[in-house]
């Protein structure tokens, strides 16, 4: 149901003033628009145009050139046109879209998009999503059954990158402030036809869903946004109490269980959530619970959360974030040089002691690093027996991730040492101990 409220343009130019003085933008600060060609860049852009004389920044346009649409062309060339009149240079880059992606054709674009953003020359980068917009994330996730994080949506400002901050001037105002803006300036844009597609959830919400509940409530927007913000609020206070309980958990770079398990149920699972996230880990709601259940078995079971090229992994006790990535292959080496391995996760370096592997064996040819296979056997004293590397590891307490982890070092087919158990007492004497730094 369209608002009867009559907006007037100096409305939208002073509360998008109003944002960029809160989020310190100076006339020493390069700003960038992500423009679209849509209704709400060109909204955006013009404001922001308008604004460049009395607060000083400087300003560019970045039009992602998706490839998706037959009128990709056209798109670009009307952002383009619409930049230059505004004396606002505009860079227009092609990106491929994978069509064939398991997280489906809006997130595959979503990424490359956001991908060639954090590339902007600019301090701060400016995109146009709006109150409705906000709406719509909001029931999305809700839908999705995810937490408060999921629910806070959007943020009006966020760090993009350590140098390259995004903020969205626009959140608090509706898309019908945006089109009686661009009405009564003139403007003109491009509509998008796969924005009218409900097969995509958003657009099923934007165009069936929150019109019937704007009828029952008109304020359904505006509410959800106030939702948004609330979620927000909450969770930056359960941030704040993670943080404060995890400064007793974490111990050695890793969780302590028993600890946070003092802490009581609801509290050790927002110490582990946040002590996940604060490593990049971001679980969905059943995959968390589902560790979280794997967490109450024996403490000698190995329970596991996976996540891209990582994994948390239990281990006396206590949470470790580990790499994923299995071990490499058989690689041939110099002895003594410090390097990356190919295949492998981790660097192997070479520390001088009087236990190494004897100088006297620094010229030989034939080293090689190779992945343990299982019933390899390494005799650490003359007099002691050849013992199995899974007894001599057991004995290290070495993390059961690490064991196959680890390369091997050997001679002429020969195991000559293990980094972190030690070298044959065969080669051993002063020379060059094998160290493994993994990823």
């Amino acid at each position: 149901m369209a608002s009867s409220r009559k907006f007037r343009s100096s409305d939208l130019a002073g509360r998008v003033g109003e944002s960029l003085t809160r989020h310190a933008v100076s006339p020493a600060t390069r700003l960038c628009v992500g423009l679209s060609g849509g209704l709400d860049s060109v909204v955006l852009i013009h404001l922001l145009a308008g604004l460049r004389s009395s607060l000083g920044f400087s300003l560019s346009a970045i039009h992602v050139h998706h490839g998706l649409s037959a009128d990709a062309d056209a798109w670009a060339d009307s952002a383009c046109a619409l930049a230059h009149s505004l004396e606002v240079p505009c860079d227009v880059v092609r990106v491929h879209v994978d069509r064939r992606g398991s997280k489906g054709l809006e997130a595959a674009a979503r990424a490359v998009r956001y991908a060639v953003f954090e590339q902007a020359d600019a301090d701060l980068l400016c995109l146009a999503h709006h109150q409705n917009d906000q709406a719509e994330t909001v029931l999305m996730q809700v839908l999705r059954g995810n937490g408060l994080a999921g629910i806070a949506a959007m943020p009006e400002c966020r760090d993009l990158t350590p140098s390259l901050r995004l903020l969205r001037p626009l959140l608090a105002m509706s898309r019908a402030e945006l089109a009686a803006y661009a009405k009564s300036h003139d403007l003109r844009w491009v509509d998008d036809e796969s924005n009218a597609d409900t097969r995509f959830s958003r657009n099923f919400l934007r165009h069936d869903i929150l019109p019937m509940l704007a009828q029952r409530d008109p304020g359904v927007n505006a509410s959800l946004a106030r939702l948004a913000t609330h979620a927000a609020e909450a969770n930056a206070l359960l941030a704040e109490l993670a943080e404060c309980d995890l400064a007793h958990c974490v111990r050695d770079g890793g969780l302590d269980l028993a600890v946070a398990a003092e802490l009581g149920e609801r509290r050790s699972r927002n110490a582990l959530r946040y002590w996940l996230a604060r490593q990049g880990v971001v679980a969905d709601a059943r995959a968390f619970d589902a560790f979280c259940m794997q967490l109450q078995s024996a403490s000698d079971a190995q329970p596991q959360l996976r996540w891209r090229d990582r994994q948390i992994r239990r281990h006396r006790g206590r949470l470790y974030l580990v790499a994923a990535a299995p071990s490499g292959g058989v690689i041939d080496i110099p002895f003594g040089e410090s390097c990356l391995p190919r295949g492998w996760a981790g660097r192997l370096d070479w520390r001088r002691c009087a236990d190494g592997v004897a100088i006297a064996h620094a010229g030989r040819a034939g080293w090689q690093l190779r992945p343990r296979l299982g019933g390899e056997r390494l005799r650490l004293h003359a007099a002691g027996p050849n013992r199995e590397l899974k007894s001599l590891y057991q004995e290290a307490g070495a993390p059961p991730w690490l064991r196959d982890a680890t390369p091997l070092l050997y001679c002429d087919d020969e195991l000559v040492a293990v980094p972190g158990l030690g070298v044959a007492a065969a080669w051993r004497g002063e020379g060059w101990l094998p160290l493994w730094q993994p990823a």
